[in-house]
């Protein structure tokens, strides 16, 4: 006798199918979180200390950093996509959304360069936008937060002199990127990157 299929069974794996399909943020968002604010908060405490304790005129070197992060970034990327089933509409919108942020960072760096006094106000800008709008497709409030102390830093960076900003950069990757990242890991322990 064949085994057929109810109608009952038809929507538990029609419901089933749509559970997995739905994007739940996992282990590798809050470890790129958390790396990039730890990253974003070292350079800037470097910078602040080769530039104003040392008064060395290869302080901007500190942000050599970055390059460290990108080759995790990737990493951790490519280890994500191979373990991941389901690409969502979200993970798409997502990996847009930094495709966007980084775009106007080169655009930012090429016309504005880290020279000019409103650099790095207007890159607190960019992150707490960026910020905001992921936290909204994540569903995750802690994003949004930070995207406020991004935005509130920022606006605070505008009236400083840029060695001043770097201490500003460094204190809203707290609020920004590092709470939001560690309780993110904490809810998503159980997952793998």
């Amino acid at each position: 006798m064949e085994n057929e299929f109810s109608y009952k069974d038809s929507l538990k794996a029609i419901e089933a199918m749509i559970a997995q399909a739905k994007h739940r943020p996992g282990k590798a968002d809050a470890v790129m979180t958390l790396l990039w604010g730890y990253l974003v908060a070292a350079a800037a405490l470097l910078h602040w200390y080769l530039e104003t304790v040392v008064h060395t005129p290869n302080a901007p070197m500190a942000w050599m950093l970055m390059l460290a992060g990108a080759v995790v970034t990737s990493i951790v990327s490519w280890k994500t996509q191979q373990h991941q089933r389901v690409k969502t509409f979200i993970d798409n919108l997502i990996v847009q959304l930094w495709i966007a942020f980084g775009v106007s960072f080169v655009v930012l760096c090429v016309a504005m360069g880290p020279p000019s006094p409103h650099f790095l106000p207007s890159v607190m800008l960019l992150y707490g936008g960026t910020m905001w709008v992921h936290g909204a497709l994540l569903k995750f409030v802690p994003y949004q937060i930070g995207a406020v102390a991004c935005w509130l830093g920022s606006a605070l960076a505008f009236w400083l002199p840029p060695e001043q900003q770097l201490l500003v950069l460094a204190g809203v990757m707290i609020p920004g990127y590092l709470i939001p990242g560690h309780l993110l890991y904490a809810k998503t322990a159980s997952t793998h990157v």
